[in-house]
């Protein structure tokens, strides 16, 4: 990965985690809809201003920006993580080209070029995740 694209993935999921604290916990604090649901209606935001703020994840895989994403919530810390990664399992099964990848695929990022990856700790990480969220459902 360059290091432009492991910048943007870091600071990436910390503009997502400060914008789920923000933004979405207190409404969840209500209970008016699922976690689940809150992830998935707030992922149309949150995607959009990564990529808009970070033109490198364009051209990114969907997979790494999504993994991008559920870090960034995780980091957040607003719910028990038992809750959250359930609640992210879900969203990925609803999702099916997030919810077919494997930790193997994350390290990997076919066709990506570009961006080969040099800092493996990320992508270890980043692996680490996939395999919480397998293992949560």
């Amino acid at each position: 990965m360059s290091d432009d694209l492991t910048w943007a993935v870091e600071a990436s999921a910390t503009q997502i985690a400060l914008g789920w604290i923000i933004d979405q916990w207190e409404p969840a604090l209500d209970g008016s809809s699922s976690l689940d649901l809150q992830i998935l209606h707030f992922s149309h935001q949150a995607l959009g201003k990564m990529c808009a703020a970070y033109p490198v994840l364009r051209n990114a895989t969907e997979e790494l920006r999504w993994l991008t994403y559920f870090k960034g919530l995780i980091d957040a810390n607003t719910h028990p993580r038992d809750q959250m990664l359930e609640a992210i399992e879900s969203v990925r099964r609803r999702r099916s080209p997030v919810a077919k990848m494997s930790a193997r695929s994350a390290t990997q990022l076919p066709g990506d070029e570009p961006h080969e990856f040099v800092a493996h700790s990320l992508m270890d990480a980043l692996a680490a995740i996939d395999r919480a969220l397998s293992q949560a459902g």
